[in-house]
């Protein structure tokens, strides 16, 4: 249509290409530094409720934890403050220091053990094989199994005198005598280790799985016209994607499997000889055997520290990975 006479022509000003080749409108240009902090204050007012029930569910156990870690207070008795004192008992006592070598040993095998065998699980499933649903259902069978009956049914199975894992090696040969795979310092902490990696193998598989189910087929195209073999596709193709769901399955794994409790209690209770005696496993005695609460505390809030690096470390990793 004709524009009016008199009524000169409105300018428009050039769009500006972003970052990525994005283009911004002016108004977005203009609005863009103004708007953050109404965004900010409109982010945190949404997560507030959140913020709350962590405080009130995570926040003040965790406050009288500490306080209750810098007193003597024995199961039953009033206690006193005694400050650090509790802490330096710890510097000094050699079997903490031997749950911290049994706690980390146990902790990163497991884990280890259990990306190797979950990525390599991963990988077959992800083929297309004959009942490849039947074949994920028994993967997954593991992870249900509640971790009481885990135990229970995997220290039958260790037992020297009517465990299956013996029957079957004395049959075959491999062994001559029963083998006390959780009555032997030599044996007991890899006999438990064992059951974690059974336990949690699955949890790795499928999520690897479903980190490899979003990767673009066209790239595997790509790469075999290339003439990348299997090996090569998996190292500049598969790890790539997977690196971020690997960290953060690993840093989880590492959390549980350093807090487990149960794997070893039901199975050694510790022993023997303290070779399977972890962090949980010292809060525990020192709670209900020696009824020193305080220390107990202590002895349970000094690995958090580990924790609190697996944190930082995972998190300066995905930061790196974003730059």
């Amino acid at each position: 249509a004709p524009r009016p006479a008199g009524r000169p022509p409105r300018a428009v000003p050039p769009p500006v290409m972003g970052e990525g080749g994005v283009t911004l409108s002016p108004s977005a240009l203009h609005r863009g530094p103004s708007q953050r902090p109404v965004d900010l204050i409109t982010g945190l007012l949404m997560v507030a409720p959140l913020l709350v029930v962590i405080v009130g569910v995570m926040g003040a156990p965790l406050l009288q934890a500490v306080s209750l870690s810098l007193t003597d207070k024995r199961i039953g008795l009033p206690g006193t403050f005694v400050g650090w004192g509790n802490y330096g008992r710890l510097v000094h006592d050699p079997l903490f220091w031997l749950a911290v070598r049994n706690s980390f040993l146990y902790a990163f095998g497991a884990v280890a053990l259990k990306l190797l065998a979950g990525f390599g699980l991963a990988l077959v499933l992800n083929e297309e094989l004959p009942w490849r649903g039947l074949w994920r259902a028994i993967i997954l069978i593991p992870w249900a199994v509640p971790e009481l009956v885990a135990a229970l049914t995997w220290r039958w199975m260790y037992s020297d005198t009517n465990g299956i894992i013996n029957a079957l090696l004395l049959r075959a040969g491999l062994i001559e005598f029963p083998v006390p795979w959780l009555g032997s310092p030599q044996t007991a902490l890899a006999a438990v280790v064992l059951i974690n990696v059974w336990k949690g193998v699955p949890f790795f598989t499928f999520s690897l799985l479903g980190g490899l189910q979003v990767i673009d087929a066209e790239l595997y195209e790509a790469a075999a016209i290339d003439g990348a073999g299997w090996a090569s596709q998996v190292r500049h193709i598969v790890l790539p994607a997977l690196s971020p769901v690997m960290v953060i399955a690993s840093l989880l794994s590492t959390i549980w499997t350093f807090n487990d409790f149960t794997t070893i209690f039901v199975t050694t209770g510790g022993g023997p000889a303290y070779a399977t005696t972890t962090v949980p496993i010292l809060t525990y005695e020192k709670a209900f055997w020696n009824l020193e609460l305080g220390y107990a505390v202590a002895t349970s809030l000094a690995a958090a520290p580990v924790f609190i690096g697996l944190i930082v470390l995972a998190t300066r990793l995905f930061a790196g990975r974003e730059r």
